[in-house]
């Protein structure tokens, strides 16, 4: 199984495109430089009214599908 740790800074206008339609995905760049791209969803739970802020690690399955989020800072 592959972990990716990102940081995430997203204000909470940014994340309200979802609910508009228009971003369904997260791209962000993980501290060890990988480019990754994530449905937003898979953060909803990590979402408040400034928008979603802090440090996560993403763990994907061998097939590279997505297995969970956790906030870890």
């Amino acid at each position: 199984m592959a972990k990716v740790v990102l940081s995430v800074a997203l204000p909470a206008f940014k994340y309200e495109a979802l609910y508009a339609g228009s971003a369904k995905n997260l791209v962000a760049n993980s501290l060890d430089g990988r480019k990754v791209q994530l449905p937003l969803l898979a953060f909803q739970r990590f979402l408040t009214h400034q928008g979603i802020n802090g440090v996560f690690e993403v763990e994907f399955d061998d097939m590279n599908k997505l297995i969970g989020v956790t906030r870890i800072g």
